[in-house]
C-alpha cells in the first residue's frame, strides 16, 4: 500500500508542476529599461567594430528597418573602411535618457584612423547623438547625428 502511495507521488507533483511551469513561459518578458549598460552595450559594439575593422559588427549595433537613410548610411561605412586600414575608438557617454520607449545617448567620440598603404594617423572627435529603439534583439540605433562623423 506505501509502494502504491510513493509511485503516485511523482505523477502527483508533475501534475502541479507543469502548469506552473506554462504559467511562467506564458508571462511577458519585462522591457528592459534603458539605462547606462546597455548604452555602454551598444556603443561598445560600435567600438569593436572599427577596431575589428569589421563593418558587419559595426552595422549590428543599427536597425536598418527603422532607420531612415539606412542604405546611403551603410554605403558612407563602406567608404570609411576602405579609407582607412585600422581603428582606434574611445567614448565617453555625457547624458542618457530614455522617453516614449526611446533611448537617447550624448557621447563624445574620439576616432583614430589609420590611412590604408601607411602614413600618418588622423584623429577625428567630437560630440554625437545616438536614439535608441528597443527591438527584438535589444537596443539598436535607429537615428545618429552628425553622420558626417563617420566619412
Amino acid at each position: 500500500m506505501i509502494r502504491r502511495a510513493f509511485a503516485v507521488v511523482p505523477f502527483l507533483l508533475l501534475a502541479l508542476i507543469l502548469p506552473l511551469a506554462a504559467q511562467q513561459q506564458s508571462a511577458p518578458p519585462a522591457a528592459a529599461a534603458f539605462d547606462e549598460g546597455a548604452a555602454a552595450a551598444v556603443l561598445g559594439t560600435l567600438r569593436d567594430g572599427l577596431e575589428g575593422h569589421s563593418q558587419h559588427r559595426l552595422l549590428s549595433a543599427f536597425d536598418a528597418g527603422k532607420m531612415d537613410g539606412y542604405l546611403a548610411f551603410e554605403d558612407q561605412i563602406d567608404a570609411y573602411f576602405a579609407r582607412y586600414e585600422g581603428f582606434r575608438v574611445t567614448f565617453r557617454i555625457l547624458q542618457i535618457s530614455e522617453e516614449n520607449q526611446r533611448g537617447s545617448i550624448l557621447a563624445e567620440f574620439q576616432v583614430e584612423n589609420e590611412p590604408r598603404g601607411g602614413g600618418r594617423w588622423s584623429r577625428r572627435e567630437g560630440q554625437l547623438r545616438f536614439e535608441l529603439e528597443r527591438g527584438a534583439k535589444g537596443w539598436k540605433i535607429v537615428d545618429l547625428s552628425p553622420r558626417e562623423f563617420f566619412s
